[in-house]
């Protein structure tokens, strides 16, 4: 059975603090919290479980009016939309004030 090796953190009552799943960081947690309190860590070999899991996704609970959102130009307000340039046209330019 293949095994997946994590670091769990121990506070000083040995009651579980985190889980690493690096050793480096398992050190890094018991150094930073040297002033405050004393933790250990053990290395644990968790199995890795022969499971494969489908995660696709169906559409066919969706709430009505989520097929889809608008056109961009259709969700804004209307004084918006009529102050919008023709596609294309280009900035005017400003003026070049040389320092």
């Amino acid at each position: 059975m293949n095994e997946y090796p994590f670091y769990r953190v121990y506070d000083e009552n040995g009651q579980q603090y985190c889980d690493c799943g690096w050793e480096k960081h398992a050190q890094e947690i018991i150094i930073l919290n040297k002033d405050v309190q004393r933790l250990t860590y053990k290395k644990i070999n968790a199995p890795i479980l022969d499971q494969t899991v489908d995660i696709t996704a169906t559409g066919i609970a969706e709430l009505p009016g989520q097929q889809g959102l608008p056109s961009p130009v259709e969700r804004l307000h209307d004084d918006i939309r009529k102050s919008l340039r023709k596609p294309f046209e280009p900035l005017p330019q400003s003026e070049l004030f040389e320092i």
